[in-house]
């Protein structure tokens, strides 16, 4: 599913994480608000979800169920905050986990650096926000 760069706005459809055959959410780029809805965090067949630039709020749930397929998070420059969550270290085949242009906080946990043996790009917003030690890159948003 490909909605990127069309400046739609409101929330995103719960309807969508019911769709069992998805393995592409593309909806960078938009205006969207409110929280990501929780079924999208149980699509077993998802490899891409690209969430980035929009006005998202809300935290990461700490369960995330993605299949073991994802292959890319693309989450930044929303307004979300918490922790990042363990969970997001169970993907083995994640290769580009982007959060940064949030509001996270705390420690990217171990299990993400460990497990992810595959990941070539991890961007978050570790200068001061964020503790990262396995980060490729670091967003400073003080500047």
């Amino acid at each position: 599913f490909w909605a990127s760069d069309n400046s739609f706005s409101g929330p995103i459809p719960k309807e969508l994480g019911l769709v069992e055959s998805l393995d592409t959410i593309s909806l960078g780029n938009n205006r969207l608000t409110g929280t990501i809805p929780e079924s999208l965090y149980n699509l077993y067949n998802i490899e891409y979800l690209n969430l980035y630039n929009n006005m998202l709020t809300g935290s990461l749930p700490k369960n995330i169920n993605y299949s073991e397929n994802m292959k890319t998070i693309l989450l930044y420059g929303n307004n979300l905050m918490g922790t990042i969550p363990e969970s997001l270290g169970n993907f083995p085949n994640l290769e580009i986990l982007q959060l940064h242009s949030n509001k996270f906080s705390g420690t990217v946990p171990d299990v993400i650096c460990k497990n992810l043996s595959l990941l070539t790009s991890f961007m978050t917003d570790c200068t001061y926000l964020v503790e990262c030690s396995c980060c490729t890159s670091c967003y400073d948003t003080r500047t």
